[in-house]
């Protein structure tokens, strides 16, 4: 039987001490792999969260707009009626069509004229507080309003559908109510 015979040199042999080193050496380089992927995850989740974070501020302002479109309508419908109870539908109500409408429109008579399937609708410009026509710069959504009379014989009420359209009219959201007349 062969007798081995090891130095030792501080608690450790020599020949231990060479095979840990090796064994060191790989240890390192998995320590490192494991911490770059988990660096370059929380990267891509930080990537992630902020293109999410974009596309809800777009649903959030989109949802905003459109019901600001139905309320400019309820508004202008209010008006007529409160002026002539009988006029409810006054100023173009009684007839299907579609509008480009901001917080300022009063009348349909002011309102821009618009196609119903969005194409070509100008886009709202911001002015840091308001979305509208006057001024501003271009803020990439647009707004079209759809007013549909509901017969019954006569006119009994108007259906409002306000649809708004955002990032290279890729994205829409639409907002729809019915005003009855109520005189």
């Amino acid at each position: 039987m062969k007798q081995r015979i090891l130095i030792q040199s501080g608690g450790f042999s020599r020949s231990a001490s060479r095979r840990t080193m090796g064994f060191l050496l790989v240890e390192a380089m998995v320590s490192m792999s494991v911490l770059m992927v988990g660096v370059l995850g929380v990267f891509a989740l930080m990537s992630q969260s902020i293109k999410l974070t974009r596309t809800i501020n777009d649903q959030y302002v989109a949802t905003y707009l459109a019901a600001e479109g139905v309320e400019v309508v309820k508004n202008i419908l209010d008006s007529n009626a409160l002026t002539d109870p009988g006029a409810w539908n006054a100023g173009g109500f009684d007839a299907a069509a579609c509008y480009e409408l901001d917080y300022a429109t009063d009348d349909l008579g002011s309102a821009l004229s618009a196609s119903c399937s969005g194409s070509g609708a100008t886009s709202l410009l911001f002015d840091g507080s308001v979305y509208g026509y006057a001024g501003g710069t271009a803020s990439g959504f647009s707004r079209t309003v759809q007013i549909t009379p509901i017969m019954d014989g006569a006119q009994i009420g108007v259906r409002v559908r306000s649809t708004v359209r955002w990032a290279g009219r890729e994205q829409s959201f639409a907002l729809e109510d019915t005003f009855y007349a109520w005189h």
